[in-house]
Order: C-alpha cells, then structure tokens, then sequence
C-alpha cells in the first residue's frame, strides 16, 4: 500500500475521529463500576496516545510494519504506567501488575456489576481491553484506509455490557457513536475523493465548499448510508424481540416448545407429560454407564410441596473450578471419577444447571454458583438460564458398602433440622405405616432399603402418570392408602412419600430432581431426552453421605433399577457396634466450624511453601524475554522486509530493476530525485559506482564510472532498456530475449553501488533501510507526482 501522503490536519482529524467515536462508545461501559470515572480517565488518556501517534506515523509515511508495532508499544508502556508506575513491567513492577489484575478477576467473578466502591477495582481489565478497541479502530480506520470495517470493534464495545448483564448505552451515547462512525467514513471517502483532482482549467471558486466536485457527492452517500443504517438500529429492536436498544420498547416474543425448570418439583410432572420426547441435553464421558443426571435438591417440605428453600450463594461459591468437598463421606469409601463434556439444546430453559452429584469440578461460563449444603448450581442472574450453553464437570461414583451404611450411627450435628423437618399437617398415619414396614429391621439403612422394596414391589404400587397430581399432606395419604385411586402415581410422589416416611423414622432424607437415564447416541456420547425427567429420594448416613434410593416401581420406559448397595447382603452387625463409626474420618467438618476446618489446611499448604523456599518466578523472566524477543523481532523485521523485496525484483523487467537500483540508492544515502529522466538518472548514479564489495574494501572506497566500467555500461543498458520499455511501441532489446542479460546486468548495478559506499552507509543500509521505514511514490510513468496546471487544476505526469 502508497496511499498519497495527505496532510496533518487532514490526518489528524481521521485519527481524533476514531479515537474520540471509540472512547464515546466506551462510556456504555459506565454500569461496569459505581467509580466508572476511574477507568473512563485513563481510557482518555490513551485515546489521545493511540490517536496522535497514530496520526503522527501516517503522516510521516512510516511502514505500517514499523509504525503500528511502535504505536503498541508506546501505548503499552503508557497503560503499564497507569497500573503498576512502570513503562516496563519488570521486577517489582511486574508483581503489583499481576496482582492488580488478579484483584480485578476477582472483583469480576464476586460481584455482581455495578462493581461497589469498597471491592478491589476492575479497572486493569477494562483500560486493557479498551485500549485493543482504541489500537484496532485506529489501525483499521486510519492505516488500513478501512473505515467501515471499524464498526466492527465498536460493536464489539457495546456487546461486552450486554452480555454482562449491564443496562445497554443510553440514547445520546447511541447518537454520538452512530454520529461519530459517520464522520469516519465521510473523512475517509472525502480524502480518497480528493485524489481525483479537478477538471483541467478548473477554477477552484467553482466548488461553493471548497473541496471542488468530491464534498457534494460524499456527504449525499455518508447521509444515505447512514441514514439508512441507524434507522435500521432503530427499527429492528421493534421488530425482534431479541434486540433491544434499551430506550426503545420491545415486543416479548412467544415462549418456545421446550422444557422449562424454575421450580423443580412444580415444573417436573407438567414436563413428563408433554408429549414429545425432546433432546435436552449431551454428554460426552467416559463414564460407562451415566444416570442420575441431577438438576436439584430439595430439602425443604411446607405440607404441600417440596422446594429448594433459602440457597446461600455468595459471590465466592463461583461454579467455576474445585468445589467443596463431600459432606460427610469418609475417606475410605472407595471411589472412582469420571469427566463429562455437556451440552445443553435451546429447549432445556431451566435456572438449575444439571450437574452429576457428588461433582467435585465444574467449568462454566456465567455467574454460576453453587449452595454447599445442596451442591444445587444455580443461575445467579434470573435471566440466565442453562439453554444452550456448555461446559464440563468431574463427578465422583462411590463404591457404597450396606455393611457400613448399616453400621452408620445417629447424624448429629452433620445436617441441618429441616432434613428432618415433618409439618403438623402430615397425618400420624404415615408415620405409622412407616413403622410398620420397617418393623423388622435393625438399623436405618435397613429401614430404608424396606421402604424402597415396601414402594416397589410389596407395597403393590403402580405407576401412572395419570394420577391425582399434588404433594400436600392429604395428596400424600390419599397416595399411601388402598382406596380408590390409592397407591398409584409418578414418580414425584414416590419420591417425597419415601422422603416423608424416612424422616419419621429419624432418617434425613430430601427429593432430588433430574434425568435417570440417557440414549446412547456415539461412541462414549449419551442424550438426555424429556421423557428421562425423574424424581428420586437423598437420604443422609454418616461416613457415606447423602445416598440415592429409588422407590419409583417399574411401568415407565427405561424404568430405573434399584441402587446395587441396597439389594446386598447386609452382614450381622456386632452388637455394641451401632453407635461407633470407625470409618468416619475425624476432619468431616460440622457444618458451623467450616470457616475453621477450611482454615487448617491453608495453614499447613503455607508453612510446607514456605519450607521448599520461594518458587523461581517464571512469569516474569517470562514476559521479559518474550518482550525481548518482540523487539528483536522488530529490529530485524526491516531487514527482512528488504531482503525479501531484493530477491523478488531479482526479475527481467526493466521497472523493477529500475525500482530496485532506486531503492538501494536511497538506502544507501545516495541522492535521488524523481523528476530526473531515466539518462540523467545513470549520469548522477555512475558517479557512485565502485568495486563490488570485498574484504579489502576500505573504509571510504573509490567510486566513479572510471573504477568500475562494466557497472557504467551495465547501467547504461538498463537506463536505455527503460527508456524503451517506456516510449518505444515494441520494447528494447531486453524484451525480445535477453531476460538473463538484464538481471545480470541488474546484479552488476547493485554491486557496484554497495561497494562504492562508506562503510557507514552500507551498515545503514542493511539495519535500517530508508526505502522499507518510508513510504513514498513509486518513480515512473505508472505513478507520478501531478503537477499543477492552470488555475489550481493537475494533470498526470506521463512523460
């Protein structure tokens, strides 16, 4: 690219347009932080840098491939002054530079926008990715010539507050940003208009703007264009749902045809009856054989329907990475971890995000967060839900062993009261048939497993998804008894009557909701479907923790099979053994001494770092050294540059050659003028003719057309094989076959002006080429300067 060098003000002004329109459309980001001026001021500061040497470079002519890594690394080094008080992060410097943006990754996953004032501030993250915006508009806009194409990192600023949840940009923000955007493109296409000069003979009065025949035509299509783009940005908001400006009103589109989870144990029957068995889910894992895909549990019971209750979700229980450790598990219950990659289609709208439980690992994008009683993911923002999204999780299968559940004693303090929790209203009936099933058993896990064999076979329930819907206390006896329409139901009532009757004998138990069974779809990938939705009964044994029953008896499809642990042999229990646990371990914590527990270990992870010594600080030595290598880079790219373009000239044409003899000349400081013609050019090179270079090539070397003849006769052909190329109708002799001839004579040429210069300038020449870090307009008849002709008019120069 050789744009036409236009002036400085006239760049200068594309380039504070850019800038200015990009730190306007920047001021959406004002809902980010309750101190938004904080990295507004900044982001000022660096629209002025970016935007001046910017302009700065272009006018100057400067290679992009010098000029735009010099703009980074000036801004750079301004915004690494502004965050840790060094233009290079090195040493200390490095240090406070990742920690504030360690400060500010936290900031963002804790808290909700607007940032308070009180957290550590998210100002690193916005100056840095607010200063890429600023370098990208200025490089697309002012040295690519690409104005439009700028629209796209603005865009790209107005679409991070939108998918952080923050209000969009208010109306004169719009205004100014579309207005802005306009004037970039005017500025642009009125200077590229420009360049077609005036009629000959043209008076420039002629022209009432002053601009002679370009203003009139560009501001005619920049209004067109962007009257028609920003009533577009104004009208299609109205018109789909989806698009919202934020001071424009919208239409709520209609709800879809998929599966919808606010309320868990509410939504469950209506979606296992809708009739179409939708895919909903994915998963790729190397689990075997996955079920029991959980989306929630419920703990809480009113008398009439079980429900998540109040979830602690704090700013830290951030879905995103290790979570806790199992609650009440012991540390010798074997176990084995799987990994899932899942999936989720459009139709699954549910603010529950399905997890396997245990799950001990989770990586998903989004304010997702965990309650560490439940292990429930929750959607932190209401209007977030799990459609259409992905991520993946570890979960852990334990080996359970029903000798030990069976051995297991009384829960203590390990789980809250509202596991245990029976409202006034449940008849003392269900308590009584509770008893009266588990009558002969010895020990909790016992009693649990008979009532799950009591629902599934001895019992004589059925399944029915036609039956009386509801879970409230007369819901729940009408369930248990044998009258008419008694014992017959889904598998939502089975699951909270289990709970129901584990809870009168003493048992915490709790209603968990989800998918029982997948279709396997490929190798090691299943999907979960509708008609896999269940309900299923947690009941709580210390040393084993919260463990799965499954009461719900077969008559639906794929009907789930009874949990391996609770059809085993349970052995004698030792008499005297049913209140030890010796396979507790002691660090299960008690739910209230959990910021102590969870404080220990730090301790002793602390103290062990500390006895290995200080870690070598890779990071820095790092970023050092990949800085170094990037201005290595830079030093040797012209180089580069000019070598690569020397070997691609190395052809039979007489313009290239001639280009070449030109830009070696000005790289080694030998005067050139283009307005010479092609023989005057050869008389005032020959003089710089010398010896080709050798080691006995002294400092300052002889030079003339008497030292080196065969350069001057070379020389000679090629200006007289140019001024045929030019002027003659066939050609010179070089076009009718002696193609070796001239890139010799070429050679010969180059030679002899490399070693006929000082010692100096050849240096210079091969560090720091003139002809690759300036730009100027290629010599000949293809491009010439124009040169003025009457009354401010121009003509091209073709002679």
């Amino acid at each position: 690219m050789n744009p036409v060098r236009g002036g400085l003000p006239a760049t200068l002004a594309l380039a504070a347009t850019g800038a200015a329109t990009t730190w306007v459309a920047m001021l959406s980001w004002r809902g980010f932080a309750d101190r938004s001026a904080h990295f507004l001021g900044p982001l000022l500061v660096l629209a002025v840098v970016v935007g001046l040497t910017g302009a700065l470079s272009r006018w100057a002519r400067l290679s992009p491939a010098v000029a735009v890594p010099g703009q980074v690394l000036l801004s750079g080094a301004v915004a690494s002054m502004m965050l840790c008080g060094s233009p290079l992060p090195v040493g200390p410097a490095w240090d406070r530079l990742v920690a504030a943006f360690a400060d500010a990754v936290t900031s963002a996953q804790q808290y909700k926008a607007p940032i308070p004032a009180f957290a550590p501030p998210i100002d690193p993250l916005l100056i840095v990715g607010g200063l890429a915006c600023l370098l990208l508009v200025d490089i697309i806009a002012g040295t690519l010539r690409r104005a439009p194409l700028a629209g796209l990192p603005l865009l790209a600023v107005y679409t991070v507050p939108v998918s952080l949840d923050v209000d969009g940009p208010s109306w004169w923000v719009f205004a100014l940003t579309a207005g802005g955007f306009l004037t970039l493109i005017f500025l642009q296409e009125n200077e590229a208009v420009a360049r077609w000069g005036r009629p000959l003979g043209s008076d420039a009065s002629s022209d009432p703007f002053g601009f002679g025949v370009r203003t009139g035509a560009v501001r005619a299509t920049a209004g067109a264009v962007g009257g028609a783009a920003t009533a577009l940005a104004i009208v299609l908001p109205l018109a789909i749902p989806t698009l919202s400006l934020g001071w424009l009103p919208g239409g709520d589109g209609p709800g879809g045809d998929g599966v919808t989870i606010e309320n868990p144990m509410v939504d469950l029957r209506r979606d296992l009856q809708r009739g179409d068995d939708i895919p909903l889910l994915r998963i790729r894992t190397d689990d075997p054989d996955p079920s029991y895909l959980r989306i929630a549990a419920l703990p809480r019971y009113n008398g009439e329907t079980w429900s998540t209750g109040n979830l602690d979700l704090p700013p830290e229980h951030r879905a995103n990475g290790t979570l806790p450790e199992v609650l009440g598990v012991a540390s010798t219950v074997p176990r084995v971890t799987h990994r899932y990659e899942v999936t989720t289609t459009d139709d699954f709208d549910s603010q529950f995000l399905p997890t396997e439980f245990p799950v001990t690992e989770i990586s998903a994008e989004g304010d997702w967060r965990y309650d560490t009683p439940t292990m429930n993911v929750m959607s932190y923002n209401t209007d977030v839900t799990a459609a259409g999204m992905s991520y993946t999780m570890t979960g852990v299968d334990f080996d359970y062993s029903a000798a030990d559940m069976s051995r297991a004693p009384a829960t203590g303090g390990l789980v809250g009261s509202e596991y245990t929790y029976i409202p006034s209203g449940v008849s003392s009936d269900v308590s009584s048939l509770a008893f009266q099933v588990t009558r002969n058993e010895d020990s909790r896990f016992e009693q649990a497993t008979a009532l799950q064999q009591w629902f599934r076979k001895d019992g004589g329930f059925r399944y029915s998804l036609n039956a009386t819907e509801g879970n409230g206390t007369d819901d729940l006896v009408r369930f248990l008894s044998t009258g008419e329409g008694g014992r017959t139901g889904y598998c939502e009532q089975f699951a909270a009557a289990m709970a129901i009757m584990a809870r009168t004998l003493g048992i915490p138990s709790r209603v968990a909701v989800g998918f029982f069974q997948p279709d396997q779809v490929g190798t090691d990938t299943f999907e979960y479907s509708a008609h896999d939705l269940h309900a299923w009964p947690e009941l709580f044994f210390p040393g084993s923790g919260w463990v799965r029953f499954e009461p719900t008896p077969a008559g639906r499809p794929g009907s789930p099979q009874a949990p391996a642990y609770t059809t085993q042999q349970v052995q004698d229990i030792p008499e005297g053994n049913l209140t030890a646990n010796p396979r507790i371990s002691d660090d299960v914590p008690d739910r209230g001494e959990s910021e102590s527990a969870s404080a220990a270990p730090d301790k002793g992870r602390d103290e062990n770092a500390q006895q290995e010594g200080t870690p070598f600080p890779w990071v820095p030595v790092l970023t050092v050294g990949g800085l170094l290598l990037v201005m290595a880079g830079l030093l040797l790219l012209p180089r580069t540059v000019r070598r690569s373009r020397r070997r691609r000239r190395l052809v039979p044409d007489p313009e290239v050659a001639w280009a070449e003899i030109r830009d070696t000349a000005v790289d080694l400081r030998v005067p050139w003028r283009a307005a010479r013609s092609p023989r005057e050019t050869r008389d005032h090179l020959a003089r710089y003719l010398g010896h080709p270079l050798s080691d006995r090539t002294p400092e300052r070397p002889a030079r003339g057309p008497d030292v080196s003849p065969a350069a001057a006769a070379a020389l000679d052909r090629l200006a007289h094989a140019l001024e045929l190329s030019r002027y003659a109708r066939e050609g010179g002799a070089y076009a009718r076959g002696a193609d070796d001839a001239l890139v010799a004579d070429l050679q010969t040429v180059l030679d002899s002006l490399v070693g006929g210069a000082p010692r100096r300038a050849r240096r210079a020449a091969e560090w720091w080429p003139r002809s690759v870090l300036s730009r100027r307009t290629p010599a000949g008849p293809r491009a010439m300067s124009p040169e003025p002709v009457g009354a401010g008019g121009v003509v091209d120069h073709v002679g």
